[in-house]
């Protein structure tokens, strides 16, 4: 390395420094903030459901209606499940959702995260 390239780098980090002491931060991408927005949405709304009652009715109307879906609080995603009824999809990611439900262990009240 040149004596400019080092110079330029100790310039740098010399300025990094100076903004992180005054608290002075670049702001992140549109995109980034989005997805951490998304991030923390779906963290907040995470819901404990009865493990059994899930279960049932992902078998029972899961595959045709998305019951399970609606009982969980995902309304977004049981209005897909509607939408869908007449293809492969939801029975497919009712599939996928019992093999997500199945192994979590329940709560003393029998409840899980979903």
């Amino acid at each position: 390395m040149t004596a400019d390239a080092k110079k330029m780098i100790a310039m740098e980090e010399e300025l990094a420094e100076l903004k992180k002491q005054q608290g002075i931060e670049k702001k992140a991408p549109f995109w980034v903030r989005l997805i951490d927005w998304i991030a923390e949405y779906r963290e907040s709304k995470r819901a404990m459901v009865n493990r059994r009652k899930y279960i049932r009715l992902a078998l029972l109307g899961g595959w045709l209606c998305g019951a399970h879906r609606f009982y969980a609080g995902q309304w977004l995603s049981g209005i897909l499940y509607l939408l869908f009824c007449w293809t492969g999809i939801p029975f497919a990611m009712t599939l996928i959702d019992l093999m997500i439900a199945l192994p979590k262990e329940a709560d003393t009240q029998g409840n899980i995260e979903m």
